[in-house]
């Protein structure tokens, strides 16, 4: 199964079938590593593998169990077999690329086929994984002066509930750009993990008031912020994700959208009302309608948690 939106990912695990063949478990690593991860692994992205097994598998497959060893976080899980034989913890270890705490048994009571699992359960190697964070802020007209506002307050706010980056290698740096009109997107905030720079956008932000040009903005926030090639700007760092935050209705021009792909984004799309662009926004989360997030009005980035899911996505259980 290919990478796959958050929406239809359920839907294809629950349709895979039990194939009831020899174990070529390491045949299976190699071909995930060469077929999946080199050819569809974002860039400045961290791969985590879960292998979940009983450790044994055919004589006759002499492939590494450590394929997946090269740059990929590997965690496996022990299940006994069918017969109620023990793991083989020896080979689960070597495909966690010999690191002995990476390697958990799965228990009966820790599986929950048709409830849904405690919401504490988390992915630990996601928590606090670096990620710069860029949000696209439509400084039309169809946006009006007190609704920028809004949004800067709400970014004001988000950056006080994710944990910023105190360190190069984890956390969360803002940056900030409005668009809008024909010349170049205006950088409100480079990227920074300072709070009262976040904050002071409110009162020191001009509103455009003017047409909408995101397609642009993208394309000059791929060229400059993100790959900084003058250096004057700080850049995305080498080991984080970036993540594209649009706050727009998506009545905008769609030219150079494929920018945000060319630069390994992942987009998050935040709309207001029901006057939308609904063929524009999936392009801009890559089809992936879960992070597209319509509000009823420019009030509810007030809300506590209001898009709390897709933030989620980026960042990890905040």
């Amino acid at each position: 199964m290919e990478a796959s939106p958050l929406t239809s990912f359920n839907t294809k695990v629950k349709a895979m079938e039990w194939i009831a063949g020899g174990s070529w478990t390491p045949s299976a690593l190699k071909y995930t590593y060469d077929q999946l991860i080199v050819p569809g692994r974002r860039g400045r992205t961290k791969v985590v593998a879960i292998v979940i097994t009983d450790g044994r598998y055919d004589p006759k497959d002499l492939d590494n169990l450590g394929a997946l060893c090269n740059e990929v976080d590997v965690y496996a899980i022990a299940i006994g077999d069918m017969f109620d034989s023990g793991a083989e913890r020896q080979n689960l270890e070597r495909m966690a690329c010999n690191m002995g705490d990476r390697v958990k048994t799965l228990k009966p009571e820790n599986i929950c086929p048709d409830l849904k699992c405690a919401s504490d359960l988390s992915l630990a190697p996601v928590i606090q994984r670096p990620v710069d964070i860029l949000f696209f802020i439509d400084g039309s007209e169809r946006t009006g002066g007190r609704n920028f506002i809004s949004v800067l307050r709400f970014i004001e706010r988000l950056s006080q509930s994710i944990p910023l980056s105190k360190e190069v290698s984890s956390g969360a740096r803002f940056a900030v750009l409005q668009f809008g009109g024909e010349q170049d997107p205006e950088v409100l905030l480079d990227f920074s993990n300072n709070h009262r720079r976040i904050s002071s956008l409110v009162s020191k932000a001009v509103y455009h008031d003017s047409t909408s040009t995101l397609g642009s903005a993208i394309l000059y926030a791929t060229e400059n912020l993100v790959s900084n090639p003058g250096g004057q700007f700080r850049g995305v760092r080498p080991d984080a994700e970036l993540a594209f935050v649009f706050i727009t209705d998506g009545v905008t021009s769609d030219k150079n959208f494929a920018a945000m792909r060319r630069a390994n984004a992942v987009g998050v799309a935040i709309t207001v009302g029901s006057d939308i662009d609904r063929e524009r926004l999936p392009r801009l989360t890559l089809r992936d309608k879960a992070l597209i997030f319509n509000l009823k009005s420019f009030n509810d980035l007030a809300l506590p948690g209001v898009v709390k899911p897709g933030l989620k996505y980026i960042q990890g259980p905040i």
